[in-house]
C-alpha cells in the first residue's frame, strides 16, 4: 500500500462556472478545478458544485466502501487521479497545469489532456471530461474512472442492510429458497424484508402487529444507533439477533432462540484468510462454541455473491 497523502493545496481560486465556449476558458477551468480532484482523501464538500450529480455519487459511493485494511475511500485506481497533487512535495502547491490538448466537442462538452508537472519537474499525463450545466462547466469524467468507479462499486458497495443479508454491491433483491427476502432500493437500504412466515416488515414499536388487518404476519426489525439490524421478531418465526463488525461491515453472528436457551453461528476468517463458521450454543447461561470449520461455497455470481453455502440456497439479482 502506498503512503497515503494529504491534499495541501489551499483553495484559492473561487469556483467559478466557464461561460462562453472557448479553449482558453476551458484551459482556466481545468487549472482551477485541479485542485477539486481527489488524491486518497475524498474531495472537500464545496467540491461537490463541480462535479456532475452522477460523478459526484460515484466518488461518494467509492469513499464509503471498506478496503481490506479497514480503511475508507482509499483506492488503489482513485490513487493515480493525482499522484499527491502537490501535497507530497514541501513545496505544495507549486505545480504546473500544462494543456496538450483541448477540444470543444458541442456547446455543452470538452475535454483537456494535460500534463501535471510537479514542482520536481516530474509529470504525469491526465484526461478530463467537462460539461456544461446551467451555463457552468463541471467535471463529467476524469481519465477515464467513470467505467472503473462502476464497477468498482458494482462489485464492493456495502451498507448496514446490505451486510445483514451477506450482499455486496448494487443489489436490488436477495430471495432465499425458504422465502426470506430482501429488497433494496439504489442506496442499498431495505424497502421491505420477509421471513419465511413473515410478508413484510415494521420498524415501528408502536404500529406493530403481529398479524395485520389483512392477515398477513409482520416481521419486526431493531436497529442499533449505526443503522445496523440487530434483532428481527415474527410471531411464527421467533426472534433473531445479528451481530457485525462495523470497520469491515459484515454480518459476524446470526443467532435465535427463547427463554434459556439460544443458539448462533459465528463467522470469521482462519489464519489464511479463509472464511470460517463456528456454532455458539447457550443453555440456561452456559455457553458453548465449536472449533471453526472453514466455509465452502457451492455458488457464487460473477459480483462475488454466494449463491449457495450448504443448505442454503438463493438468487440476487442487481441494479444495471
Amino acid at each position: 500500500m502506498k503512503t497515503k497523502t494529504i491534499l495541501a493545496i489551499a483553495i484559492t481560486v473561487a469556483v467559478v462556472g466557464c461561460g462562453n465556449v472557448d479553449t482558453n476558458e476551458i484551459n482556466q477551468c481545468v487549472e482551477n478545478y485541479i485542485q477539486y480532484i481527489p488524491d486518497h482523501n475524498k474531495p472537500k464538500p464545496d467540491a461537490k458544485q463541480v462535479y456532475t450529480s452522477e460523478y459526484w455519487s460515484l466518488l461518494d459511493k467509492a469513499w464509503q466502501i471498506p478496503t481490506p485494511e479497514g480503511e475508507y475511500g482509499d483506492c488503489e485506481f482513485l490513487f493515480y487521479f493525482i499522484e499527491g497533487n502537490g501535497g507530497c512535495s514541501p513545496e505544495a502547491g507549486k505545480h504546473q497545469v500544462v494543456p496538450i490538448e483541448t477540444k470543444i466537442t458541442s456547446e455543452t462538452s470538452a475535454f483537456e489532456v494535460f500534463d501535471y508537472v510537479h514542482p520536481d519537474g516530474t509529470k504525469e499525463r491526465h484526461k478530463i471530461n467537462l460539461i456544461k450545466q446551467q451555463g457552468k462547466w463541471i467535471i463529467d469524467d476524469y481519465d477515464s474512472s467513470k467505467v472503473r468507479l462502476k464497477e468498482y462499486i458494482n462489485n464492493n458497495y456495502v451498507t448496514p442492510d446490505l451486510a445483514f443479508m451477506e450482499v455486496k454491491g448494487r443489489v436490488k433483491s436477495v430471495i432465499y429458497i425458504n422465502k426470506r427476502k430482501a429488497f433494496f432500493d439504489e442506496q442499498g437500504n431495505i424497502t421491505k424484508y420477509c421471513t419465511e412466515f413473515s410478508s413484510t416488515h415494521n420498524f415501528n414499536d408502536a404500529s406493530f402487529d403481529e398479524v395485520d388487518d389483512n392477515g398477513d404476519v409482520e416481521v419486526q426489525l431493531t436497529r442499533d444507533g449505526k443503522g445496523y439490524i440487530t434483532n428481527t421478531y415474527d410471531c411464527p418465526g421467533g426472534s433473531e439477533f445479528f451481530e457485525y463488525d462495523t470497520t469491515f461491515m459484515r454480518l459476524t453472528l446470526r443467532g435465535g432462540g427463547d427463554g434459556g436457551y439460544w443458539s448462533a453461528e459465528k463467522f470469521g476468517f482462519d489464519a489464511e484468510g479463509y472464511p470460517t463458521v463456528s456454532i455458539v450454543e447457550s443453555d440456561l447461561g452456559e455457553e458453548t462454541e465449536t472449533d471453526p470449520e472453514r466455509i465452502t461455497y457451492d455458488k457464487t455470481d460473477s459480483h462475488g455473491n454466494w449463491l449457495k453455502r450448504g443448505n442454503e440456497e438463493r438468487t440476487i439479482e442487481y441494479y444495471e
